[in-house]
């Protein structure tokens, strides 16, 4: 019975933008049988199975970075196809405010019609850019249904863009009505005629937001693997939002100088646009370029001085517009300038250092004119009859000590503003992280300390045990210490088998025929709580080695070894 098997030729990460070859049929070369046989021919199928539930990570990864790279080129094309119809509808619009060319004319029709066309182009990108979104979500999610990735937020986002993309002049020649304002505020009594082109002019500049999109697939946060990895595990999405965030940490000079000066100019110019079809007068003022620049200037700023203000509603509503922005982009400023003209760590803590130095100089000053003062003072209220020369003195040196002494409690209040200004969240972060790292090495220290303490009870327990078996000792006698460990979990009770037991030293001294080895025996036991059970392991270990050193020599000279084995054993431990 065959099996199926991954075919090794598929590539794990990746296609390396290549077509052709091995991977650009990838979804039909991933399965094949052992024999070689397809699971198309097995089955005898002549349509190509869908092996998406069978795809690894390999494919998932390779497919995903070949539909990033993809829906990236689609917005490349949009944006510029968007940039276009905008290029060719200013062309044509002032054209024909020039009087140049007629909007009946063949010249304008044509531009008409290739800004139709590129309208028709710029709909049918946007619409395979949602298309590959919708791809990516199924291949990111392992879905076998695209409709599943249909969510109504996803197709209201691609009506609305739809929406937004297709308003664009229409060839040909119409017009509209509407009112305006005049000099004295009062609405006038005859409508305006203004060409349609103008309402249909101004939305296209709502396409300047596959901008932002193009910013987006182009920034390198977006573009790095790792980046997205870092996003992913602390869920952060990679939106424009997010990237507008860090354009404006990065380089906040530059992008706001970017924005401001694009929107000036496109406000300008649609305000011009609008106002340009008034009355005669209102036409000359509004028709001059630079006269809409300052009026869009002053609403900018929000001064409004009120020698030139718009007429129509679509001027005004452009004037309104033009003054939100200039409140946020004008308070986005002074955030920036704050943190321009903020002093840097490595610049405050020389700031504090120097300004440190100059008050304690200025303190040590003050404090000398208090001594000085002080004397001085000492000196002619000693002396009985003061001249008004004297007098005079004394009273000046009485203000100059005062002086002093003020002088000094508000550089001592302004040394200790300066000490509190210097700890800010930085520091604070600082010295907790340095407290946790100190903390961290201590129980590492201690852990580790713990570890040798119990590699040496074992050792000890090992000898003990060896030194028992070379002697024969019974099992009962011949028990190991307590360890560190058991010491701990039996603390409080009284533990029958000691270190060093009476029974234990009896028989020692039985044996080796010496007094005062029982004799040290009984106090060693007696100290047992006090010293400690390292001084009974090696006092122990001292008893077995006396014994060894009876058992071999009593043959010898036994009287003269147990004298001087008294000796040794009556001297304290």
């Amino acid at each position: 019975m065959s099996t199926l098997i991954e075919d090794p030729a598929i590539p794990l990460v990746g296609m390396n933008g290549k077509r052709g070859g091995k991977g650009s049929n990838l979804r039909s070369k991933l399965y094949t049988m052992r024999g070689g046989q397809s699971l198309n021919a097995l089955s005898g199928s002549s349509e190509p199975e869908k092996a998406k539930r069978f795809e690894n990570v390999g494919i998932r990864l390779a497919l995903r970075k070949e539909l990033y790279a993809k829906r990236k080129r689609i917005c490349d094309v949009s944006l510029a196809m968007a940039i276009l119809g905008i290029l060719l509808m200013i062309l044509e619009t002032e054209l024909a405010a020039a009087h140049i060319i007629s909007r009946s004319d063949t010249a304008s029709i044509l531009l008409k019609m290739c800004m139709t066309a590129s309208t028709v182009a710029l709909l049918i990108f946007i619409f395979i850019y949602h298309k590959l979104g919708v791809q990516l979500f199924t291949v990111n999610n392992s879905m076998d249904d695209w409709r599943l990735a249909m969510t109504p937020m996803r197709i209201c986002s691609a009506l609305a863009e739809m929406v937004i993309c297709m308003v664009h002049p229409i060839p040909g020649e119409f017009y509209i009505y509407w009112y305006t304002t005049e000099s004295d505020g009062n609405i006038s009594d005859m409508p305006v005629k203004v060409p349609l082109d103008v309402v249909l002019s101004l939305p296209m500049f709502l396409r300047l937001y596959l901008v932002c999109r193009f910013l987006m697939l182009h920034s390198r946060l977006y573009q790095d693997a790792s980046s997205q990895s870092l996003g992913a595990l602390n869920r952060i999405h990679f939106n424009f939002r997010f990237i507008f965030k860090s354009f404006m940490a990065l380089y906040p000079d530059y992008f706001l100088c970017v924005f401001m000066i694009s929107l000036f100019i496109v406000t300008s110019w649609t305000l011009r646009l609008c106002e340009m079809y008034n009355d005669a007068y209102h036409a000359r003022v509004h028709g001059n370029f630079l006269n809409s620049m300052w009026l869009i200037a002053v609403s900018f700023l929000t001064v409004g001085y009120g020698d030139i203000v718009p007429n129509s509603y679509c001027g005004r509503g452009i004037a309104v517009l033009t003054g939100i922005m200039g409140t946020g982009c004008t308070a986005l400023i002074v955030a920036v300038l704050a943190r321009k003209l903020e002093l840097s760590q490595a610049e405050k803590y020389v700031h504090n250092f120097v300004r440190e130095i100059e008050l304690g100089g200025r303190l040590k000053t003050e404090a000398a004119n208090v001594v000085k003062c002080g004397w001085k003072l000492y000196k002619y209220h000693r002396i009985q009859n003061k001249t008004k020369e004297e007098e005079r003195k004394v009273l000046q040196l009485q203000t100059k000590l005062l002086h002093s002494i003020y002088n000094i409690r508000e550089l001592k209040n302004r040394r200790r503003r300066l000490t509190d200004n210097a700890v800010t969240l930085v520091e604070i972060n600082k010295a907790q992280n340095e407290t946790t790292r100190a903390v961290t090495a201590i129980r590492s220290g201690q852990a580790h300390l713990e570890e040798r303490l119990a590699g040496v009870e074992a050792t000890l327990a090992l000898v003990y045990q060896k030194l028992c078996a070379l002697h024969g000792e019974p099992a009962p006698y011949c028990q190991p210490p307590l360890t560190h460990q058991s010491r701990q979990d039996s603390k409080g009770q009284d533990h029958i088998s000691s270190f060093l037991s009476i029974d234990r030293m009896d028989r020692l001294v039985s044996r080796g025929g010496d007094a005062a080895f029982k004799a040290h025996a009984v106090t060693g036991h007696g100290a047992r709580s006090d010293r400690g059970t390292l001084i009974h392991t090696v006092g122990y270990i001292f008893g077995v080695a006396f014994e060894t050193v009876v058992g071999l020599a009593r043959s010898q000279d036994t009287s003269r070894l147990s004298d001087s084995s008294s000796i040794w054993m009556s001297r304290p431990l």
